[in-house]
């Protein structure tokens, strides 16, 4: 959707909001997609929200929902009747509503689920059970699932009995009466098949399955490995509980990399622009950002303790610091962002350690050497007139090097080291990353002069 067409459309709803011409808001919005109508969300005033939600009948509210950001989409909720949310929630595959409904308040969430088909409910509140970033928090209930011994022809019937409650399936999963999951029909496979044979005759093997206690990570990487659409979730008994789509595994793949990008920064939760409050975003993100102010603090106090004579001497040696180490950590969050991601996709494995530090190390002494160079040459040409400037340009050689040789070994052993004691590898990188740099950076720079002026 085009800026002006949103911006025309969003004065068009707010007028037919304010006049109470709901019939005009649903014509404004008839051929108007899902994404599109939240979009319009964005910018409408937060009062006409709920109005214009209720206004939509409840499939399209509930796709309207999915695509809200969740801060914005617990504001809209607070503002409409437990039982129009019930309603919206019915709507949603089994994965969804879980999802929206951990999202209420527990008293809210207890009266929606009164007031929803007991069948769904005890989906919704198995999926609740499982950690939400796990195999079983993205599952959904909805699947077809027949007995090995049903005949092809009554596996159809079936299916056309179900259509309307499993969206977008391509796999029949097979199991026996205890549902223990025997294996798998295409659909292609199953409308060729003769109609009297039974459906164990012509089922394949399961390429891949996971337990629902897996990590959503894990899943996604599986989905890239193995290639497929969907897959089942089975207990430690092979019984099936459920499926996971692909349209699922997007959605975790965006998840864990804005995860990623937020603990890079030093942010351990998500934080929206606007949404969320600012004493949170304060909360959230003072952490890393005191700790790096006291580690800079320490630079400061070890560079007036130690370097101050020198500092005093060769004053233009300070101009240089800012160079060294702002190339050293970019060239640390380099190294660190490559294998955090490499982790992720599963490229990099921990017995890789050993040599992935070691090629880090040699690209980055290369690094430095070639960056020292440069910046030594450009330091002894801008400093030419003063006396030392030979010595001068030998310390920005020698401190580059070392400044970007220790940052790609610490930029690569982090991130490999926090993975091996179970800890989140992103950790490793941003503010700790700068602050390392800054202190090694300075102060090696400083020491060297010191040691040749």
């Amino acid at each position: 959707m085009k800026t002006m067409e949103a911006a025309e459309l969003t004065e068009k709803i707010s007028n037919c909001l304010k006049e109470g011409n709901i019939e005009g808001v649903k014509e404004v919005l008839l051929s108007s997609h899902a994404t599109e109508i939240a979009t319009i969300f964005h910018s409408l005033d937060p009062a006409d929200r709920p109005k214009l939600l209720s206004s939509l009948d409840t499939e399209t509210a509930s796709k309207i929902i999915l695509e809200l950001e969740k801060g914005q989409r617990q504001e809209i909720l607070s503002g409409l009747d437990p039982e129009y949310i019930a309603n919206i929630v019915n709507e949603m595959d089994s994965d969804d509503a879980a999802d929206l409904i951990s999202e209420l308040p527990e008293d809210e969430a207890r009266v929606v689920l009164a007031k929803m088909p007991p069948e769904v409910v005890k989906d919704v509140v198995t999926l609740l059970r499982y950690p939400k970033d796990s195999a079983g928090g993205i599952m959904q209930a909805e699947l077809v699932q027949v007995t090995n011994d049903s005949t092809v022809r009554d596996t159809i019937n079936w299916i056309r009995l179900i259509a309307d409650e499993v969206e977008d399936f391509y796999e029949i999963y097979v199991t026996d009466i205890t549902d223990k999951l025997l294996g798998m029909v295409s659909l292609k496979k199953l409308v060729l098949a003769n109609p009297l044979i039974q459906v164990g005759d012509i089922m394949e093997q399961v390429p891949v399955k996971v337990t629902p206690y897996v990590d959503q990570e894990e899943v996604a990487n599986i989905f890239k490995k193995y290639d497929v659409v969907s897959m089942p979730v089975v207990d430690d008994e092979g019984r099936l509980l459920g499926r996971i789509t692909a349209d699922d595994v997007i959605d975790v793949i965006t998840e864990e990399a804005s995860e990623d990008i937020y603990r890079f920064a030093g942010v351990q939760e998500y934080i929206h622009p606007i949404y969320t409050p600012i004493l949170t975003k304060v909360r959230l993100r003072i952490p890393w950002i005191l700790l790096t102010l006291f580690g800079e603090l320490l630079i400061a106090v070890v560079i007036v303790h130690t370097f101050k004579p020198t500092l005093e001497r060769i004053a233009i040696l300070a101009a240089f610091m800012p160079a060294i180490m702002a190339t050293g950590g970019n060239v640390g969050l380099q190294t660190t962002t490559i294998v955090v991601r490499g982790l992720g996709m599963g490229t990099i494995n921990i017995a890789q350690l050993f040599q992935l530090i070691f090629s880090e190390i040699k690209e980055g002494f290369f690094l430095g050497v070639i960056c020292g160079v440069v910046a030594a040459i450009i330091g002894g040409v801008i400093s030419m007139n003063e006396p030392e400037f030979i010595k001068l340009a030998f310390a920005i050689f020698v401190s580059m090097i070392s400044a970007i040789t220790a940052t790609s070994f610490i930029g690569a052993a982090a991130p490999l080291v926090l993975y091996k004691l179970k800890f989140d590898p992103a950790a490793a990188s941003g503010p700790f990353l700068t602050m390392f740099n800054d202190i090694f950076g300075s102060v090696v720079y400083l020491f060297i002069a010191m040691l040749i002026f």
